[in-house]
Protein backbone atom coordinates (compact mmCIF):
# COMPACT_ATOMS: atom_id res chain seq x y z
CA UNK A 1 0.00 0.00 0.00
CA UNK A 2 3.00 2.32 0.36
CA UNK A 3 3.28 2.86 -3.41
CA UNK A 4 -0.47 3.45 -3.73
CA UNK A 5 -0.59 5.96 -0.89
CA UNK A 6 2.42 7.87 -2.21
CA UNK A 7 0.93 8.07 -5.70
CA UNK A 8 -2.45 9.07 -4.26
CA UNK A 9 -0.89 11.95 -2.32
CA UNK A 10 0.74 13.17 -5.52
CA UNK A 11 -2.62 13.09 -7.31
CA UNK A 12 -4.21 15.23 -4.62
CA UNK A 13 -1.87 18.00 -5.75
CA UNK A 14 -2.89 17.78 -9.40
CA UNK A 15 -4.73 20.83 -10.71
CA UNK A 16 -7.11 18.66 -12.79
CA UNK A 17 -8.79 17.43 -9.61
CA UNK A 18 -9.70 20.92 -8.48
CA UNK A 19 -10.50 22.33 -11.92
CA UNK A 20 -12.97 19.54 -12.69
CA UNK A 21 -14.42 19.66 -9.18
CA UNK A 22 -14.93 23.43 -9.26
CA UNK A 23 -16.62 23.35 -12.68
CA UNK A 24 -18.92 20.51 -11.64
CA UNK A 25 -19.79 22.16 -8.31
CA UNK A 26 -20.62 25.41 -10.09
CA UNK A 27 -22.99 23.53 -12.38
CA UNK A 28 -24.58 21.79 -9.41
CA UNK A 29 -25.02 25.07 -7.53
CA UNK A 30 -26.44 26.94 -10.53
CA UNK A 31 -29.14 24.40 -11.28
CA UNK A 32 -29.92 23.34 -7.72
CA UNK A 33 -30.35 26.95 -6.57
CA UNK A 34 -32.77 27.87 -9.34
CA UNK A 35 -30.33 30.31 -10.95
CA UNK A 36 -30.24 28.07 -14.00
CA UNK A 37 -33.15 26.11 -15.43
CA UNK A 38 -33.22 22.65 -16.96
CA UNK A 39 -36.03 22.15 -19.46
CA UNK A 40 -37.26 19.08 -21.32
CA UNK A 41 -39.71 19.62 -24.14
CA UNK A 42 -40.03 23.24 -23.13
CA UNK A 43 -41.11 22.28 -19.61
CA UNK A 44 -38.86 23.33 -16.70
CA UNK A 45 -37.63 20.57 -14.41
CA UNK A 46 -38.03 21.53 -10.77
CA UNK A 47 -38.40 19.76 -7.45
CA UNK A 48 -36.07 17.46 -5.58
CA UNK A 49 -37.21 14.17 -7.15
CA UNK A 50 -36.72 15.53 -10.66
CA UNK A 51 -33.50 17.44 -10.09
CA UNK A 52 -31.59 14.96 -7.90
CA UNK A 53 -31.11 12.28 -10.62
CA UNK A 54 -30.09 14.93 -13.17
CA UNK A 55 -27.53 16.49 -10.84
CA UNK A 56 -26.22 13.01 -10.14
CA UNK A 57 -25.63 12.68 -13.88
CA UNK A 58 -23.31 15.69 -13.65
CA UNK A 59 -21.42 14.09 -10.76
CA UNK A 60 -21.09 10.80 -12.64
CA UNK A 61 -19.86 12.44 -15.85
CA UNK A 62 -17.26 14.72 -14.28
CA UNK A 63 -15.92 12.04 -11.91
CA UNK A 64 -15.55 9.62 -14.84
CA UNK A 65 -13.75 12.27 -16.90
CA UNK A 66 -11.27 12.76 -14.07
CA UNK A 67 -10.87 8.98 -13.77
CA UNK A 68 -9.95 8.76 -17.45
CA UNK A 69 -7.42 11.60 -17.18
CA UNK A 70 -5.64 10.12 -14.16
CA UNK A 71 -5.88 6.55 -15.39
CA UNK A 72 -4.22 7.37 -18.71
CA UNK A 73 -1.36 9.40 -17.32
CA UNK A 74 -0.11 7.71 -14.17
CA UNK A 75 1.83 4.60 -15.18
CA UNK A 76 3.18 5.91 -18.53
CA UNK A 77 4.46 9.02 -16.72
CA UNK A 78 6.31 6.86 -14.20
CA UNK A 79 8.00 4.90 -16.98
CA UNK A 80 8.93 8.10 -18.83
CA UNK A 81 10.49 9.55 -15.68
CA UNK A 82 12.33 6.24 -15.09
CA UNK A 83 11.10 6.24 -11.49
CA UNK A 84 9.77 2.72 -12.00
CA UNK A 85 13.35 1.38 -11.95
CA UNK A 86 13.65 2.54 -8.35
CA UNK A 87 10.89 0.02 -7.66
CA UNK A 88 12.46 -2.85 -9.60
CA UNK A 89 15.77 -2.62 -7.71
CA UNK A 90 13.77 -3.23 -4.52
CA UNK A 91 12.48 -6.49 -6.03
CA UNK A 92 8.88 -5.28 -6.20
CA UNK A 93 7.05 -7.39 -8.84
CA UNK A 94 5.70 -5.44 -11.81
CA UNK A 95 2.16 -6.74 -11.19
CA UNK A 96 2.33 -5.38 -7.64
CA UNK A 97 3.57 -2.01 -8.88
CA UNK A 98 0.89 -1.76 -11.57
CA UNK A 99 -1.78 -2.88 -9.13
CA UNK A 100 -0.88 -0.26 -6.55
CA UNK A 101 -0.70 2.51 -9.14
CA UNK A 102 -4.14 1.45 -10.40
CA UNK A 103 -5.40 1.56 -6.82
CA UNK A 104 -4.06 5.10 -6.47
CA UNK A 105 -5.96 6.06 -9.62
CA UNK A 106 -9.18 4.62 -8.21
CA UNK A 107 -8.69 6.41 -4.89
CA UNK A 108 -8.15 9.75 -6.62
CA UNK A 109 -11.25 9.22 -8.76
CA UNK A 110 -13.29 8.42 -5.68
CA UNK A 111 -11.85 11.52 -4.00
CA UNK A 112 -13.10 13.65 -6.90
CA UNK A 113 -16.48 11.97 -6.63
CA UNK A 114 -16.51 12.59 -2.87
CA UNK A 115 -15.92 16.32 -3.37
CA UNK A 116 -18.87 16.47 -5.78
CA UNK A 117 -21.06 14.50 -3.37
CA UNK A 118 -20.39 17.16 -0.76
CA UNK A 119 -22.20 19.56 -3.11
CA UNK A 120 -25.00 16.99 -3.46
CA UNK A 121 -25.25 16.88 0.33
CA UNK A 122 -25.79 20.64 0.43
CA UNK A 123 -28.44 20.28 -2.29
CA UNK A 124 -30.31 17.63 -0.31
CA UNK A 125 -30.24 19.62 2.94
CA UNK A 126 -31.32 22.88 1.30
CA UNK A 127 -34.25 21.04 -0.25
CA UNK A 128 -35.45 19.93 3.18
CA UNK A 129 -34.40 16.29 2.69
CA UNK A 130 -31.75 16.17 5.40
CA UNK A 131 -33.43 13.10 6.89
CA UNK A 132 -32.72 11.21 3.66
CA UNK A 133 -29.06 12.25 3.43
CA UNK A 134 -28.09 8.68 4.38
CA UNK A 135 -29.13 7.68 0.85
CA UNK A 136 -26.03 9.48 -0.40
CA UNK A 137 -23.85 6.66 0.96
CA UNK A 138 -25.23 3.84 -1.24
CA UNK A 139 -25.58 6.31 -4.14
CA UNK A 140 -21.91 7.24 -3.71
CA UNK A 141 -20.91 3.57 -3.81
CA UNK A 142 -22.99 2.96 -6.95
CA UNK A 143 -21.49 5.88 -8.84
CA UNK A 144 -18.15 4.80 -7.42
CA UNK A 145 -18.50 1.54 -9.35
CA UNK A 146 -18.55 3.58 -12.57
CA UNK A 147 -15.61 5.71 -11.49
CA UNK A 148 -13.54 2.69 -10.44
CA UNK A 149 -14.37 0.79 -13.64
CA UNK A 150 -13.45 3.70 -15.90
CA UNK A 151 -10.25 4.25 -13.91
CA UNK A 152 -9.24 0.59 -14.16
CA UNK A 153 -9.96 0.43 -17.88
CA UNK A 154 -8.04 3.64 -18.62
CA UNK A 155 -5.11 2.39 -16.52
CA UNK A 156 -5.07 -1.00 -18.25
CA UNK A 157 -5.17 0.57 -21.71
CA UNK A 158 -2.34 2.97 -20.81
CA UNK A 159 -0.09 0.01 -19.97
CA UNK A 160 -0.71 -1.82 -23.23
CA UNK A 161 -1.16 0.90 -25.85
CA UNK A 162 0.24 4.30 -26.77
CA UNK A 163 -1.29 7.42 -25.22
CA UNK A 164 -3.22 8.21 -28.39
CA UNK A 165 -4.77 4.77 -28.77
CA UNK A 166 -5.40 4.33 -25.05
CA UNK A 167 -6.92 7.80 -24.76
CA UNK A 168 -9.21 7.26 -27.73
CA UNK A 169 -10.49 3.88 -26.53
CA UNK A 170 -10.91 5.06 -22.93
CA UNK A 171 -12.79 8.17 -24.09
CA UNK A 172 -15.09 6.07 -26.31
CA UNK A 173 -15.74 3.70 -23.40
CA UNK A 174 -16.56 6.51 -20.99
CA UNK A 175 -18.72 8.52 -23.41
CA UNK A 176 -20.58 5.48 -24.73
CA UNK A 177 -21.15 4.22 -21.20
CA UNK A 178 -22.31 7.55 -19.77
CA UNK A 179 -24.56 8.35 -22.75
CA UNK A 180 -25.61 4.75 -23.35
CA UNK A 181 -29.34 5.44 -23.40
CA UNK A 182 -28.99 8.43 -25.72
CA UNK A 183 -26.82 6.47 -28.14
CA UNK A 184 -29.35 3.64 -28.18
CA UNK A 185 -31.86 6.13 -29.50
CA UNK A 186 -29.42 7.71 -31.94
CA UNK A 187 -28.44 4.40 -33.53
CA UNK A 188 -31.94 4.07 -34.96
CA UNK A 189 -31.84 7.65 -36.20
CA UNK A 190 -28.42 7.17 -37.83
CA UNK A 191 -29.28 3.86 -39.46
CA UNK A 192 -27.12 2.04 -41.98
CA UNK A 193 -23.50 1.15 -41.27
CA UNK A 194 -23.17 3.99 -38.74
CA UNK A 195 -26.08 2.63 -36.73
CA UNK A 196 -24.62 -0.88 -36.86
CA UNK A 197 -21.27 0.39 -35.57
CA UNK A 198 -22.96 2.21 -32.68
CA UNK A 199 -25.00 -0.89 -31.87
CA UNK A 200 -21.86 -3.08 -31.86
CA UNK A 201 -19.95 -0.66 -29.61
CA UNK A 202 -22.84 -0.46 -27.14
CA UNK A 203 -22.96 -4.25 -26.88
CA UNK A 204 -19.32 -4.27 -25.79
CA UNK A 205 -19.62 -1.45 -23.25
CA UNK A 206 -21.58 -1.78 -19.97
CA UNK A 207 -24.32 0.77 -19.39
CA UNK A 208 -22.71 3.30 -17.03
CA UNK A 209 -25.79 5.48 -17.49
CA UNK A 210 -28.03 2.83 -15.94
CA UNK A 211 -25.73 2.52 -12.92
CA UNK A 212 -26.04 6.26 -12.38
CA UNK A 213 -29.82 5.95 -12.89
CA UNK A 214 -30.00 3.32 -10.16
CA UNK A 215 -28.03 5.64 -7.87
CA UNK A 216 -30.60 8.34 -8.65
CA UNK A 217 -33.39 5.91 -7.81
CA UNK A 218 -31.72 5.28 -4.47
CA UNK A 219 -31.60 9.02 -3.77
CA UNK A 220 -35.31 9.56 -4.39
CA UNK A 221 -36.52 6.34 -2.78
CA UNK A 222 -37.35 4.27 -5.86
CA UNK A 223 -36.54 0.59 -6.30
CA UNK A 224 -33.00 -0.27 -7.40
CA UNK A 225 -31.92 -2.87 -9.98
CA UNK A 226 -28.35 -4.10 -9.42
CA UNK A 227 -27.91 -6.17 -12.61
CA UNK A 228 -26.08 -3.46 -14.57
CA UNK A 229 -23.82 -2.73 -11.61
CA UNK A 230 -22.64 -6.34 -11.64
CA UNK A 231 -21.98 -6.09 -15.41
CA UNK A 232 -19.79 -3.01 -14.86
CA UNK A 233 -17.94 -4.77 -12.03
CA UNK A 234 -17.33 -7.76 -14.30
CA UNK A 235 -15.81 -5.51 -16.98
CA UNK A 236 -13.63 -3.84 -14.36
CA UNK A 237 -12.47 -7.24 -13.11
CA UNK A 238 -11.52 -8.36 -16.63
CA UNK A 239 -9.40 -5.25 -17.22
CA UNK A 240 -7.84 -5.50 -13.75
CA UNK A 241 -6.39 -8.86 -14.82
CA UNK A 242 -4.72 -7.06 -17.71
CA UNK A 243 -3.18 -4.57 -15.26
CA UNK A 244 -1.80 -7.36 -13.10
CA UNK A 245 -0.53 -9.78 -15.72
CA UNK A 246 0.54 -7.68 -18.71
CA UNK A 247 4.31 -7.16 -18.56
CA UNK A 248 5.83 -4.02 -20.08
CA UNK A 249 9.20 -4.34 -21.74
CA UNK A 250 10.57 -1.31 -19.88
CA UNK A 251 10.70 -3.42 -16.76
Amino acid sequence: MTIALTAFKEKLLRKELYIISVIAILILVIFSSGTGTITVGGEPITGYKMLAPILLTVVNAFACVFAVITGLGTIPAEYERKTSHLIWIRNVPQYDYHGEMALANIMSGMCCEGILFCAMTVFIITNGKGGEAWRLIPAFLMVGVNVAAVSIIATALSIVFSKTVAGTVAAVYAVAGIFHELLLTLKDVIGGIGGDIVRFVLKLIPDLNDVQTQAGNMLIGKSVDLHTIFAVLLAAYAFSMLILFYKRKEA
